[in-house]
């Protein structure tokens, strides 16, 4: 698709943008935005510090780190959280932990790749 057709027409990208969106409330109903917006970067940054991460987001640390846990194996509550999401500590330096998709999160990304990727269905809007 090129840009004089993106412009001329941009459906097709705000199809693939809202198909994406459905997927995730689909697998995760409760899900925030901004979780969303933290796996998403975590995706494509693999290794990504928690600092990183929050100059990315732009929001507070407190919502950073809330987020990262809800995506990681406990969220802040001590409940199950997504299983998304894994901290590495650096073995020389336990002050810095590097943020990666777990093989769940990997799963999930490469669906998400594959439905965005998939062609136009004939019926689109």
């Amino acid at each position: 698709m090129t840009k004089a057709t993106i412009e001329h027409d941009p459906r097709p990208i705000l199809f693939k943008a809202f198909q994406f969106i459905e997927k995730l409330r689909e697998l995760f109903p409760d899900i925030p935005m901004q979780t969303i917006s933290v796996f998403l970067i975590i995706a494509m940054k693999p290794g990504i510090s928690q600092g990183e991460l929050l100059k990315l987001m732009g929001t507070s640390q407190p919502g950073v780190s809330r987020n990262v846990m809800a995506l990681g194996d406990v969220n802040r509550h001590g409940k199950p959280g997504l299983g998304l999401v894994i901290q590495l500590r650096d073995p020389f330096d336990a002050r810095k932990i590097s943020l990666c998709l777990s093989p769940r999160g990997k799963v999930l990304a490469d669906r998400v790749i594959a439905s965005l990727t998939k062609a136009w269905p004939d019926d689109r809007p």
